[in-house]
């Protein structure tokens, strides 16, 4: 007899690390599904253990509150923005064209969200929603994109609030204009 052995534990066999990332991920994208539906202010856990069909302990084996699944789940969504932006600024080196195709990336992007636009359009700018630090995050993201791309074509680098405020200046645009519009026509 092997005393040594450590005694099973109850309950399931331990995940591997990779099923562990595809829950987190699973449970981010409920998240992401509550936040459509509710909002960040009037979401709660419930919501999420709805859309992802799992329990209370096991979204709290995963994560310690409701902003951080959140966070995860928009990642994929501000990456796969900065990425076409990076693409589109740095297609060829017309600056115009350049950014036209940027502004068009951003409206294809917004679009892209679907039933997420409305409610985080509605809180890029509340402070007590994670959604605004988190554009805040790309939006300096952007600015610095932008100044690297204007250093490259020799062109005055405008300060770092005035490429901010032209950022939000076309968040507002594309938002309002979608949310505004039917999107068969965009």
């Amino acid at each position: 007899m092997n005393f040594s052995a450590k005694p099973r534990s109850r309950g399931r066999p331990p995940k591997t690390e990779n099923d562990q990332e595809l829950i987190k991920t699973h449970i981010a994208q409920a998240a992401i599904r509550a936040f459509a539906e509710h909002g960040f202010h009037r979401m709660n856990v419930e919501h999420i253990l709805i859309q992802a069909n799992i329990s209370r302990p096991t979204f709290y084996k995963y994560f310690r509150q409701i902003e951080e699944p959140l966070v995860l789940g928009m990642l994929p969504h501000s990456q796969s923005l900065i990425k076409a932006l990076k693409t589109a600024l740095n297609a060829n080196n017309d600056p115009i064209a350049n950014g036209i195709t940027a502004f068009e990336v951003y409206v294809n992007w917004a679009k892209s969200l679907g039933t997420v636009m409305a409610p985080l359009y509605a809180e890029f700018y509340d402070a007590s929603s994670p959604i605004a630090a988190f554009r805040l995050e790309v939006v300096n993201i952007l600015v610095n994109l932008i100044k690297q791309k204007l250093l490259e074509t020799g062109r005055p680098i405008p300060s770092a609030t005035t490429l901010s405020l032209f950022i939000t200046g076309v968040e507002f645009l594309t938002f309002r204009f979608l949310l505004k519009t039917d999107q068969s026509e965009v």
